[in-house]
């Protein structure tokens, strides 16, 4: 009695899981169930940091270690967490995430806000979350999510390759998404840049006042570089 287009994602799924078997990653028994949500958003992570730095405030947790992030299954206690911060001073960011991974510990199911991404954006999430049940590096989450990030990227595109050859649309799109990452990265690492030399040429409170004209600049600058292009992110 499953839907048709819901039927189609869930063998997509478990294609999915396959091929990162064949990439060598363990997907035990994760995604194997399915768990209808019943809202669109799945959590609430907040992150933060000092107005004029770069250094991330930092939680602690058994097994994973020091994170700069923690995730609130309710948005209440996650806007909470985040007043706390904001009177201390800090700069914070929350957003909503579709997904996470128990690191391989239990048999994390298919939740319905993953299962509404689009073909490319599935595969690439099941095969980034199978790769954080393989392996993750207590204390350092920045290379645990870049491998995961690129492990996600080019498997989905070697796992259409596979599927439909090198010339199928879902190919060419997954390789137009890695590219936008990439050119996104950098303008990311060129903005961080130019923040750091700001920083450093004044006190604290100019350079807290002076930051965003900066980002506005560089908001506009990619947005004129990139008209009405969609960024897309990998969980």
């Amino acid at each position: 009695d499953t839907d048709e287009a819901l039927r189609k994602k869930l063998s997509l799924v478990l294609e999915a899981r396959d091929y990162a078997a064949q990439l060598g990653l363990k997907p035990d028994r994760s995604f194997t169930k399915y768990s209808k949500v019943d809202r669109d958003d799945l959590l609430w992570v907040i992150s933060a940091t000092e107005k004029t730095s770069f250094e991330p405030y930092t939680w602690w947790f058994p097994i994973v270690g020091t994170v700069p992030y923690k995730g609130f299954f309710e948005k209440a206690d996650a806007v909470a967490a985040g007043k706390e911060l904001s009177e201390k001073g800090l700069d914070i960011y929350i957003r909503s995430s579709p997904a996470f991974s128990t690191l391989g510990w239990f048999n994390d199911p298919l939740l319905s806000t993953t299962v509404k991404f689009d073909e490319i954006a599935l595969v690439d999430t099941v095969i980034h979350e199978i790769l954080h049940n393989t392996i993750w590096i207590k204390n350092n989450v920045p290379f645990n999510e870049t491998l995961a990030n690129f492990i996600g990227a080019r498997g989905v595109e070697a796992f259409f390759i596979q599927k439909y050859g090198a010339d199928h649309l879902l190919v060419q799109q997954s390789q137009a998404r890695w590219k936008e990452e990439l050119e996104y990265a950098k303008f990311l690492a060129e903005t961080v840049d130019a923040l750091k030399t700001l920083y450093a040429s004044c006190g604290k409170e100019e350079a807290a006042s002076k930051r965003m004209e900066l980002l506005t600049q560089r908001k506009v600058a990619w947005e004129e570089a990139h008209p009405g292009a969609g960024r897309y992110r990998s969980i």
